[in-house]
C-alpha cells in the first residue's frame, strides 16, 4: 500500500514527518517498505494550454501552438494532443529526471520551443504513450507546475492479508490515530436534489452480495482530473483515465471500499447480481472476452426484456456500460461481496485488480454509503457546477451488526505477560473503534464494522499490546499454563525427529521429495495406483498424489548414478502418502556395499545389511525387531519380508524386484517402507544382573530354504523361561555338509536372578531345545 505523505496528513494534520512514521507504523505491525521522495517539478516545467494543432504533412508529428502566458510553438508526436486540453511544457533550460537538458531545437524544419511532457518524461508513472492531459482551466498559463506539485513522500507499507481495514489512506490514519494523534473523520456532503432514480437493483444470491447501493449523478463533463489528484494516483500506482474513473480510484485508496460507475444510458431498468449460466460470455474493461463459470458472481443488467452480463461482480467491469468521454450521467456502484467467492472468481478467470485484492480480504461492511457521498463530493469539486446528485439512493443490506466478545483485562495480562491497568486496556480498545459494555469483567467488547479480522478474545488481547507498545511488555518469559489436552502433542514429532537422527547416525542420508507423482511412475515401480489427483498440476510427471515413499529414492538413486555419483547409497525420508487416508511413512534404500570388511562375501550391500542396520535402528529405540518371509509386488519374491516392530506389522523389507529394476535401468537395490509412528514398547525397570550367566553353542544343520526365524521360534519356545538372550553368530555351507543345506549357530545364554544356574540345570534347558529341534526334523551339527 503506497500512501502519500499530504494526502495522508489531510486526516492526521499533526501526524509527524515520514522517518518517524515508519517507526509508529512498525509498532502497531505494518512493516514500511521503503520512504520514497516525489520531487517537485523543475521551475521551467510550467501549465500550457493547447490552442492550436496543425498536422505536418509527410511527417508523424505536428505543430502545436500553447498559452504559456505567452504564444509559443511545439512540435510533438503525442497521440492524444488536441486543441483546448491543458499540458505539462518543459521549457527551454528545464532539466527533466534523469538529466535530459530541454532546448530551442529545430524538428521537420520547424523550431520548437521546449517539449510538451508524458507522464514517463515527468517521472510521475510509467505511461509513455500519450501527453498528461490536464484540465484547461487547471492553473493560469505559464505557471511553474511545482506550485501544484509541491515536494511530496510517499511511504509503502506491507499489509498482512488480515488487516484490510489499513488499505486506504483514512484506514492507515486511524489505526494510527490510536496512538494519541488527532483524527479528522471524513465527512462528505455533496449537494443532493431530488432527482428520481431511473434504474432498479435485484439481489438474487445475499450470500454472495450482502451489501449492494447504487447512486446517481447527472450533468456531468468527463474531463480530466484536478493535478493534485492526478498525482496522488500516479503516487499511489494507479493511472489517471478521466474525471469519474479517477474519482472512483480516488475514492477507494482514500476510504477503501472499491466503487464502480456505469454510464447510466446502458443500464436499462436497472442492475441484477446473480450467478453466472453456462455458456454465458462476457468482454471485460481490459478487452477480453471471458467465458464465465456459473459459480461466478455477475452484475447484469435489465434492458429491453434482457438480462445481459456487465461485469464480474468485485473482480473487473464490461465494456458494455464502462464509462466513456461523453458519459453525463453515472449510477455509483458500491457493494460488499462474499471474500471467499471473489477469491475464487479471481483465481479462475486469471484476473487480479485492485478491487478483487480489497474483496479478498474483506471491506467495510458499513462503509458503501459514505464512500458513494465521498465520490459525488468529489465529481462536484472537481467539476464546479453543473452536477447533480440524487439525494434518494438503492441500498439492499444483508449484512449482521457485529457480535459482542467476552473480554478480561486480567487474562490479557496473563497472555501477554504484563500488569497493564484495565482502564488503560479499555481506553486502547476504544481509541481503536471498540465499544465496550461492562462495569467489570468480562466486559463485553464489539469491534467496528471495518475489523473483520477481530473474533475472538485473544484478537482483543493483541490489540491492547499493539496500542499500548510491545515495548512496555516486561523483558520476562511469560508464564506458560498449557491445556491438559495440549500435554503430549509434541511427542509424535519428537519420535520423528528421534528416528531421524538415529537413522543419520547409522550413515543415512535425509532426502525430501515432492508429495506429487504420476500414475505412470506408480505403475513402473509396482506402487499402488494414485486415487487424488492435483486440480492445477504444476508439471505433467506431477499430477498426482504418491501413494508410497520408495518411488522416490529409486528416482534419487537414478538421479545420482546419473550425474556420475559412486555409492554405496544409504537414503530415507519421512513424508506423507495417499491412499484411501492420508498417512506417514519411512522409506529406506541401501544400494552398494554399504557395510565393508564383512568376512563372508555378498553381505556388505545386501538384504542382510539393511536388516541388520534397521535391527541396529530399533535396538537404539528400545524396540524389538522381527522379520517374517512375505511377498510384495514391487520386491523380490525369495528376499523380502514383512517387518514387525514390537510385534506389529508395520512394513516391508526386501530387494526391489529384478524386473523393476531392468525396466527403470538400475543396479540391485534393497528398500525397506514402513508406517508410522511405530508402536512403542511396554518397558520396565530391570535391575543388573547379580549372578552369572551360563552361556552354550548350539549349531543347527537345516535344508537351505529354512528361515532363521523357523529356528528361533523353536528354540525360544522350549528353552524355558530362563533364557535371557538368543544370538546368531555363523551361518555355514560347504563341506562336510550335504548339498542344498547350511549350518546355523547360535549363543545361548541362560540366568537365573536370584542365584547361579548348576550345569546340570542348563544341561537340562538344552536337552529339551534339542529334542525340539530333531523332532521338527533337523540334526544338530556335532
Amino acid at each position: 500500500m503506497r500512501i502519500v505523505y499530504s494526502w495522508l496528513k489531510e486526516f492526521l494534520p499533526d501526524a509527524p514527518r515520514p522517518e518517524r512514521l515508519e517507526e509508529l507504523l512498525a509498532g502497531l505491525g505494518h512493516e514500511t517498505e521503503a520512504i520514497e521522495r516525489l520531487s517537485a517539478p523543475h521551475r521551467m516545467v510550467v501549465f500550457a494550454r493547447v490552442l492550436s494543432v496543425e498536422e505536418i504533412p509527410g511527417a508523424e508529428v505536428k505543430k502545436l501552438i500553447l498559452d504559456v502566458g505567452r504564444e509559443v510553438q511545439v512540435i510533438s508526436g503525442a497521440p492524444n494532443v488536441r486543441a483546448g486540453m491543458g499540458v505539462a511544457l518543459a521549457l527551454p533550460g528545464a532539466v527533466l529526471p534523469g538529466g535530459l537538458e530541454i532546448a530551442v531545437r529545430k524538428i521537420q524544419g520547424l523550431e520548437s520551443y521546449g517539449m510538451a511532457l508524458s507522464a514517463k518524461e515527468l517521472a510521475v508513472g510509467e505511461y509513455a504513450g500519450g501527453l498528461m492531459e490536464f484540465p484547461a482551466d487547471a492553473l493560469p498559463p505559464g505557471t511553474p507546475l511545482a506550485e501544484a506539485w509541491p515536494d511530496d513522500q510517499v511511504i509503502e507499507i506491507e499489509i498482512t492479508p488480515n488487516r484490510a481495514d489499513v488499505l486506504s489512506v483514512y484506514g492507515t490514519a486511524r489505526d494510527l490515530a490510536a496512538l494519541g494523534m488527532t483524527l479528522l473523520h471524513p465527512d462528505p456532503k455533496p449537494r443532493t436534489s431530488k432527482i428520481p432514480l431511473p434504474f432498479q437493483v435485484w439481489i438474487e444470491d445475499p450470500q454472495g452480495c450482502e451489501r449492494f447501493t447504487l447512486s446517481y449523478a447527472r450533468g456531468i463533463r468527463n474531463t480530466p482530473s484536478p493535478l493534485v489528484a492526478q498525482r496522488r494516483l500516479y503516487a499511489a500506482g494507479m493511472r489517471p483515465i478521466s474525471l469519474v474513473v479517477d474519482a472512483t480510484n480516488y475514492t477507494m485508496l482514500e476510504l477503501g471500499n472499491p466503487i464502480h460507475a456505469y454510464d447510466a444510458r446502458f443500464i436499462g431498468e436497472g442492475i441484477r447480481v446473480r450467478r453466472a449460466k453456462r455458456g454465458e460470455k462476457l468482454v471485460t474493461l481490459d478487452g477480453i472476452e471471458r467465458e464465465l463459470d456459473e459459480r461466478d458472481l455477475l452484475i447484469t443488467v435489465e434492458q429491453g426484456g434482457q438480462n445481459i452480463p456487465e461485469g464480474i461482480a468485485g473482480v473487473m467491469g464490461g465494456s458494455h456500460a464502462e464509462v466513456r468521454e461523453d458519459t453525463t450521467e453515472v449510477a455509483l456502484e458500491v457493494a460488499r461481496f462474499d471474500p471467499i467467492s471473489i477469491r475464487r472468481t479471481s483465481k479462475r478467470q486469471g484476473l487480479k485488480t485492485e478491487a478483487s485484492y480489497r474483496f479478498e480480504r474483506g471491506v467495510d461492511k458499513d462503509g458503501q454509503v459514505r464512500a458513494a457521498l465521498r465520490f459525488m463530493e468529489l465529481l462536484q469539486q472537481w467539476q464546479g457546477e453543473g452536477v447533480e446528485v440524487a439525494e434518494e439512493r438503492i441500498d439492499l443490506n444483508h449484512t449482521q451488526p457485529p457480535r459482542p466478545i467476552a473480554f478480561r483485562p486480567s487474562q490479557a495480562n496473563r497472555l501477554i505477560g504484563s500488569s497493564f491497568a484495565e482502564d488503560e486496556q479499555l481506553d486502547a480498545l476504544e481509541r481503536l473503534g471498540f465499544q465496550v459494555a461492562g462495569d467489570a469483567e468480562p466486559y463485553q467488547v464489539t469491534p467496528p464494522s471495518y475489523r473483520m479480522d477481530i473474533d475472538i478474545e485473544e484478537d482483543l488481547v493483541e490489540e491492547v499490546a499493539r496500542i499500548i507498545g510491545y515495548d512496555k511488555i516486561p523483558l520476562t518469559l511469560p508464564s506458560f499454563f498449557p491445556a491438559p489436552d495440549n500435554l503430549g502433542v509434541d511427542e509424535p514429532y519428537e519420535a520423528k525427529e528421534q528416528l531421524k537422527r538415529v537413522l543419520v547416525g547409522l550413515g543415512f542420508q535425509e532426502v525430501v521429495n515432492y508429495s506429487w507423482s504420476s500414475p505412470e511412475e506408480l505403475a513402473k515401480y509396482q506402487a499402488p495406483a494414485p486415487t487424488v489427483a492435483l486440480a492445477n498440476p504444476q508439471a505433467s510427471d506431477r499430477t498426482h498424489l504418491r501413494t508410497a515413499i520408495y518411488p522416490g529414492l529409486l528416482h534419487n538413486l537414478k538421479l545420482n548414478l546419473a550425474q556420475g555419483e559412486e555409492g554405496p547409497f544409504l537414503l530415507f525420508e519421512i513424508g506423507n502418502v495417499f491412499n484411501q487416508t492420508e498417512t506417514t511413512r519411512l522409506g529406506m534404500l541401501l544400494s552398494g556395499e554399504a557395510v565393508p570388511g564383512l568376512w563372508q562375501p555378498g553381505l556388505a550391500g545386501g538384504f542382510y545389511a539393511l536388516k541388520g542396520l534397521l535391527e541396529s535402528a530399533a535396538a537404539h529405540l528400545g524396540a524389538t525387531l522381527r522379520v517374517e518371509k512375505e511377498g510384495f509386488a514391487h520386491l523380490h519374491p525369495g528376499v523380502s519380508g514383512a517387518v514387525y516392530w514390537n510385534g506389529r506389522k508395520v512394513g516391508s523389507i526386501g530387494q526391489l524386484h529384478p524386473a523393476i529394476a531392468a525396466q527403470a535401468e538400475l543396479p540391485t537395490a534393497y528398500v525397506v517402507e514402513l508406517e508410522l509412528p511405530l508402536p512403542k514398547a511396554k518397558t520396565a525397570f530391570k535391575d543388573v544382573a547379580k549372578y552369572p550367566a551360563s552361556l552354550r553353542d548350539l549349531a543347527v544343520v537345516v535344508p537351505e530354504a529354512v528361515p532363521y526365524s523357523e529356528l528361533e521360534r523353536i528354540i525360544r519356545a522350549n528353552a524355558g523361561e530362563r533364557l535371557e538372550s538368543l544370538q546368531i553368530f555363523d551361518v555355514y555351507r560347504g563341506s562336510p555338509l550335504e548339498p542344498g543345506h547350511k549350518s546355523m549357530a547360535f549363543h545361548l545364554s541362560f540366568r537365573h536372578p536370584e542365584r547361579t544356574l548348576t550345569d546340570a540345570e542348563t544341561d537340562a534347558y538344552m536337552q529339551r531345545v534339542i529334542a525340539a529341534i530333531e523332532g521338527a526334523g533337523y540334526a544338530i551339527r556335532k
